[in-house]
């Protein structure tokens, strides 16, 4: 087994059923990779729903935390392919999505995908995750720290398993959990490789508002995010790049002060 493509899923919608269908469909022999449904939270209806959804190459396993860290931590330890792969579960991805990661990936080589937005209305937008894409997948191989922006999010990614290793989203962050994992794994991690511009994971955007209750909560999470860096980066000191480390705590800082801004 090569792949094991982990997707969290809480009250699994329309959009998880384009998702898997968008996974039924890959190029990639299904013999090379499983999909791991972690349905968490309210049990039914849902898992009725997401059986008859699965794939012949799929699993659906149930943790009753209503939590995504909590869920790809149960996919990770359940996990038998040699890579991992993060998709959220209404989020496709494109037909060659799959193929083309695992042709550039190596277990010192994170192999990377392009990334655009798409709404409800089927239209595609780029983002700054395909900004980055478009400024680094020409340079070949290249040292992680450079597309930096791609590892503040789990997806568009296939990540061997050797260099997750025993890391696990950290549970006491509802989010920037993903950000903190990338992070912690980055002691192992050494070149990136972009696939070719059509392996595409579709990040679907919604829309949300924040009121001011919120908003605290989430310059809180902010200023424990960098207290998270800060204590792994000296903990090991040695281990992580400072570079990466700094820009980490920046965009931390850069958080707190967007929420301040909001607040007033």
């Amino acid at each position: 087994m090569k792949i094991s493509v982990i997707i969290p899923s809480y009250h699994p919608q329309q959009h998880t059923l384009e998702c898997l269908d968008s996974l039924r469909q890959q190029t990639l022999s299904p013999e090379l990779f499983e999909v791991l449904v972690v349905l968490n939270g309210e049990r039914e209806p849902y898992e009725e729903f997401l059986q008859q959804a699965m794939p012949t190459n799929g699993r659906l396993l149930y943790s009753p935390v209503a939590s995504a860290c909590s869920s790809r931590n149960m996919g990770i330890d359940n996990a038998q392919g040699e890579y991992i792969c993060f998709v959220d579960d209404d989020d496709p991805v494109s037909p060659t999505y799959l193929e083309e990661l695992l042709r550039v990936a190596r277990p010192n080589v994170i192999a990377a995908s392009n990334c655009l937005s798409v709404f409800d209305d089927g239209h595609t937008e780029k983002n700054v995750y395909s900004l980055e894409y478009e400024r680094c997948a020409g340079n070949g191989e290249q040292y992680f720290i450079r597309p930096k922006k791609i590892f503040s999010v789990p997806w568009m990614k296939l990540i061997h398993r050797d260099i997750i290793g025993t890391r696990r989203f950290n549970e006491c962050f509802p989010s920037g959990q993903d950000a903190l994992l990338m992070f912690e794994i980055s002691d192992k991690m050494d070149k990136v490789c972009f696939t070719p511009s059509d392996a595409i994971y579709y990040w679907r955007k919604r829309t949300s508002s924040l009121h001011r209750l919120k908003l605290r909560k989430h310059l809180s999470k902010y200023i424990r995010l960098a207290w998270a860096y800060t204590r792994l980066y000296f903990g090991h000191f040695g281990h992580y790049n400072t570079y990466f480390y700094l820009t980490r705590l920046l965009a931390s800082m850069h958080g707190i002060v967007d929420i301040k801004a909001n607040m007033a």
